[in-house]
């Protein structure tokens, strides 16, 4: 009976690790878990086990006190009491051991009742747990994705009309230009909602703003008796006066593009400004020009959740729009063509910039760039606020290249945040949520143990009958 008990406990734990060996951490009803199966089969297979053997030494206590000791010294009655307890605990078993100095048979069963004790101890150390990253769905109660599409836009057109035909830019995205023109530190990202500490979003395409800033060449023309001019293709100018040993001029205007920096066709731009300064010391005359640019691109971006910090970069970049006439569309409109297939948009998606949105927009970007700092003295005199953190930023080509970036970072968001998804299509990059869940792996050389004791027990019970 026993020993089918003990088969079956046997066969119970080989078929319920093999079943989750790898998987994820099985949970029945009232929280019972795999560990709480395992200690339950493990203590019926210590018992059943223990049984068998604890009838193999009471048998083996006959046997000394009978036929093996026939001829020699009488055994005495307490060794019955010695048997008894070598099949009941530890203490016994190493008397046991001790007073037959292994030379009897019952000493395998003391040896065995003393591996036994160990069967809740090692147990514990057949299955280890892994946290792995799981799907995590949710709670069906409530009707909201864990992971929902990141902002996005399709379109943008946040603009109002004041009645009298005049359009302007909403306040946020006002706002969105006076922080990008301002900032001084990292303009953050667009915040993603993920329900859990770890998401993933498959590549999304979204309309953004693009920028870039370039060296540009320039003329120099000097006077002995009015200073140099130093003028650039598009007719920015500076100058230094002649007589004055220390002075600074900066100026910023709107352009129309020039070889180094061309008003291309095929861009949506948002605004082309150049950037001049001249900083004159009584030692030396440092000249800078650049041209920056700013237009309405096509951005795919992949975006992670990894312990709840977001991770969001660029894959692929496009900026090609034609421009499609109020006739074949509801307005004047850019359209994005030829968009790459690494850009993940979806078939017959249509990713465009109203006209007059692009126009409104431009026309305030070019009064914001427009202006001078002049510095003859100590003191420096600008012309406005945004000139003054313009002129902070073109120290060098690298500061100039942070800034517009900041800036177009800054327009970026809000047009993404205040843009357009036609026909509903933002669930198609609903993101995936996953949650931390302990994965379960099998050690097999415990298990081998309790198995390996099981054969000895049935050895020595055959040996013994």
């Amino acid at each position: 009976m026993y020993c089918l008990v003990c088969l079956a406990a046997a066969a119970a734990l080989v078929v319920l690790l093999s079943t989750f060996n790898g998987r994820l951490e099985p949970s029945w009803g009232d929280n019972i878990q795999l560990g709480t199966v395992l200690i339950a089969i493990m203590s019926v297979y210590r018992l059943a086990l223990k049984a068998i053997v604890e009838a193999c030494v009471g048998q083996g206590a006959w046997v000394w006190v009978s036929g093996f000791r026939k001829g020699k010294t009488e055994a005495k009655l307490e060794d019955f009491k010695m048997f008894d307890e070598a099949s009941r605990g530890l203490y016994g078993a190493l008397v046991l051991l001790w007073r037959m100095k292994a030379s009897h048979f019952a000493c395998v069963g003391s040896l065995i009742t003393i591996l036994i004790l160990g069967f809740e101890t090692f147990s514990s150390q057949m299955v280890t747990y892994t946290e792995v990253p799981t799907v995590f769905a949710g709670k069906a109660s409530l009707d909201t994705h864990p992971a929902p599409a990141p902002p996005r836009s399709e379109t943008w057109h946040n603009i109002a009309s004041n009645g009298f035909g005049e359009k302007s830019l909403m306040l946020s995205t006002k706002a969105a230009v006076y922080n990008g023109i301002i900032a001084s530190d990292t303009v953050p990202n667009i915040p993603v909602s993920c329900e859990t500490a770890h998401c993933r979003w498959p590549v999304f395409p979204s309309l953004a703003v693009c920028s870039a800033c370039t060296e540009s060449l320039f003329n120099t023309s000097c006077d002995s008796q009015k200073g140099c001019s130093y003028a650039m293709p598009s007719g920015t100018s500076v100058y230094d006066q002649a007589g004055v040993p220390s002075e600074h001029h900066f100026t910023v205007a709107p352009s129309n593009g020039s070889s180094t920096f061309p008003n291309e066709n095929f861009k949506a731009i948002i605004s082309l400004f150049d950037i001049m300064s001249s900083a004159k010391t009584p030692r030396d005359n440092t000249i800078q020009a650049y041209q920056c640019g700013l237009w309405f691109c096509l951005r795919s971006y992949n975006v992670t959740v990894t312990n709840g910090v977001v991770n969001r970069s660029v894959v692929v970049e496009w900026s090609k729009s034609d421009f499609v006439p109020k006739s074949s569309a509801c307005y004047d409109e850019y359209v994005f063509s030829d968009i790459p297939p690494r850009m993940n948009a979806k078939q017959h998606a249509r990713y465009s910039i109203p006209s007059d949105s692009l126009r409104t927009l431009r026309e305030f970007m070019d009064k914001l760039m427009l202006g001078n700092a002049l510095q003859v003295t100590d003191a420096v005199t600008y012309d406005t606020d945004w000139i003054q953190a313009m002129d902070t930023a073109t120290k060098d080509i690298s500061s100039l290249s942070g800034w517009v970036s900041r800036l177009a970072l800054s327009l970026t968001n809000d047009i993404q945040l205040t843009g357009i998804v036609r026909s509903n299509r933002n669930s198609d990059y609903g993101g995936t949520a996953y949650i931390m869940a302990p994965r379960v792996e099998v050690n097999w050389y415990w298990v081998a143990y309790p198995v390996t004791l099981m054969v000895f027990a049935f050895l020595y019970l055959m040996q013994t009958v």
